[in-house]
Formats: structure tokens, C-alpha cells, sequence
């Protein structure tokens, strides 16, 4: 089962919620994201949070149909906790999106979400500009000519292998830094892998239809 995560951040365009929401089996918003939900035209399969970001009795007049699940673990955030009862559902992969905007810490927060978690499942973040994952191994991504694709590392152990981009790697080492950002893509079809640390991958379409769901 394929999970949308809608967290209480920037909201993406209407197009591409309209998008993820139809790539997408069940939808899950943070409880600061129901509102946001509703101006989208969304209707959230479950809305869970500690609710202390949203009018609880407005969302539910909002959302009849929809599950509230309250998550009072203030140890982790709405966003990591909505992930977690994703994975109690039967999720198998997990999109997150509106995640930008607002506090940089819940930013640099989502990113470390998909450090932590994508060596058990698919994870992956989709804004208007692009997606973003995490990657240990091989992966094989759709992609279209002239699209960018960049990589992050925080380990200086890290090697990677690309091809199907203009500046292709071989078990290269990768610096902590600027060195793997803003590459072309000349393939439809992108394989990279990395050994030691793990990747920040960040695809910028030119075409937002190959923001596909893992």
C-alpha cells in the first residue's frame, strides 16, 4: 500500500496534490495540515497529531468521514509519528509532501526522516520543485533528459557509481559538500549506487508527471 503523507509545511500546488493523491492508496495529513488539506480538496483517509496545531471540532466538521487518531508521544514530531502509524496500516512506501516552508528545523527534521528510515522501506519527499530520497545500494530511477539530479553526502566514506548523466561516476568518492549537486540527466533511465555513507538523492524534474510514487 502506497501512503501520502500531507505534513504542516508549505503546501504543494493543487496539480500536484491532485497528482499524489491519485498515485497514492490511503492519505494520512498531520494534524497542523488539515486545513491545508481542505483548502487542496483533499480528504485525508486519517488525520493524526497530538492536535495541538489544528481546532479539532473545525477539522471534524471539515472531515466527517475521516479517522482522528490521536499520537501524544512528544518525542517525536507529528510528521515522524504519522510515518509510524503509516507503517501499523500496511504502508509498504511512503511519499511526503509539504514539507517546506516555515521552521527550518522541521526541514532539516524531514530530511533526516528519510536517513533514518529508507533502509526499511521506500521513502521519499515531493514538492512542486522535486523530489527527494535516501539511498544505501542500488537504485534505478526514471528520469528524462535534461533533468538535474544532484547528490549529498555527510559521510566522506561514501562512493558512488552513476550513469545516464552527463558527468557519469565509478565507484567515485564523494565530498561533503557542493560536489555532487546540479548534474544533467541524458538517460531515461538513471542507475546509481553508493558504498560507506548514505545518499541524499534530489531529482528535479522538467517534467513533473515522472514524480512518480517508488
Amino acid at each position: 500500500m502506497k501512503t501520502l503523507i500531507l505534513a504542516n509545511g508549505d503546501p504543494p500546488s493543487s496539480a500536484l496534490a491532485r497528482s499524489l493523491t491519485a498515485l497514492h492508496d490511503f492519505v494520512i495529513a498531520t494534524d497542523g495540515a488539515a486545513h491545508k488539506a481542505a483548502l487542496l480538496g483533499i480528504e485525508p483517509n486519517l488525520i493524526c497529531g497530538d492536535f495541538d496545531s489544528v481546532h479539532e471540532e473545525k477539522a471534524r466538521t471539515e472531515f466527517p468521514e475521516t479517522e482522528f487518531l490521536a499520537t501524544p508521544d512528544q518525542e517525536r514530531s507529528d510528521l515522524e509519528k504519522a510515518i509510524r502509524v503509516s507503517r501499523e496500516r500496511g504502508a509498504t512506501a511512503i511519499t511526503l509532501t509539504g514539507t517546506g516552508g516555515g521552521r527550518s528545523d522541521h526541514l532539516l527534521a524531514a530530511y533526516a526522516l528519510l536517513l533514518r528510515y529508507h533502509r526499511q522501506f521506500p521513502l521519499q519527499i515531493v514538492e512542486d520543485g522535486g523530489r527527494v530520497f535516501a539511498l544505501s545500494g542500488g537504485f534505478e530511477l526514471i528520469a528524462s533528459p535534461g533533468d538535474t539530479l544532484s547528490l549529498l553526502t555527510f559521510d566522506e566514506n561514501t562512493k558512488v557509481t552513476l550513469a545516464g548523466v552527463k558527468w557519469e561516476l565509478n565507484s567515485h568518492p564523494l565530498q561533503i559538500g557542493t560536489h555532487g549537486v546540479s548534474n544533467v540527466v541524458t538517460s531515461s533511465l538513471v542507475r546509481l549506487s553508493s558504498t560507506g555513507g548514505a545518499l541524499l538523492v534530489c531529482h528535479l524534474p522538467l517534467n513533473s508527471d515522472c514524480l512518480l510514487p517508488f
